[in-house]
């Protein structure tokens, strides 16, 4: 098993391993749901509304499945294995590492089948990517660099190379990044340091 999360506001489990993603309900010991692709999966990201599952891959790919008939969709082309995947407040945007380029991809709709992800250029190896809370895809990322980038991730069109808002440098690389609040940013470093930062005005409003 690599990686567990609550789906339908924590009433049903969804694990992944080797083959696939299981879902069970609570006090369950079979599984209600399966959702099998032949691959090793690392991270799992779930849509908050509970209508998308995805996988962040071995193999370089992102895996997604519709809950609600099990559609598949495989997003490949990364350089590197997919280990960070996470979906914002809203559900709409997915973000994930497997490139010096965080993707974003685009779930409203039909979700990002035939569609380009938004590219967000800083960093040299992703180490770190936090969503904020709530609305405004706001996202917090960390690179093994020592840099943490803020980003507008909805900004430009789908394909667009975006750029920071704000960029930080630190003494240590980062290896977690969390938001405490919607305006406090937590980072911890290689060194055991952990610090918390007030968003900046143009991003706490």
């Amino acid at each position: 098993m690599t990686d567990l999360a609550w789906l339908r506001d924590g009433r049903r489990l969804v694990s992944s391993a080797y083959g696939g993603v299981r879902c069970h309900e609570r006090h369950s010991a079979q599984p209600v749901a399966e959702y099998k692709y032949v691959g090793s999966h690392l991270a799992i990201a779930l849509n908050p509304n509970g209508r998308w599952i995805c996988t962040g891959n071995q193999d370089a790919s992102i895996h997604i499945w519709r809950t609600r008939d099990g559609d598949e969709l495989t997003m490949h082309g990364y350089p590197d294995k997919i280990a960070r995947l996470a979906f914002d407040g809203t559900g709409r945007w997915l973000a994930s590492d497997g490139a010096p380029d965080i993707t974003v991809w685009d779930f409203s709709g039909k979700g990002p089948a035939g569609t380009k992800p938004r590219a967000l250029r800083a960093h040299e190896t992703v180490t770190a990517l936090a969503w904020r809370p709530g609305s405004g895809a706001i996202l917090a990322s960390a690179g093994a660099e020592q840099k943490v980038a803020l980003w507008r991730a909805d900004g430009g069109r789908a394909g667009a190379l975006l750029r920071p808002v704000h960029e930080r440098e630190l003494p240590e690389p980062v290896t977690a990044l969390a938001w405490a609040e919607p305006d406090v940013l937590v980072v911890a470093d290689y060194e055991g340091r952990v610090e918390a930062w007030p968003m900046p005005d143009d991003l706490s409003r």
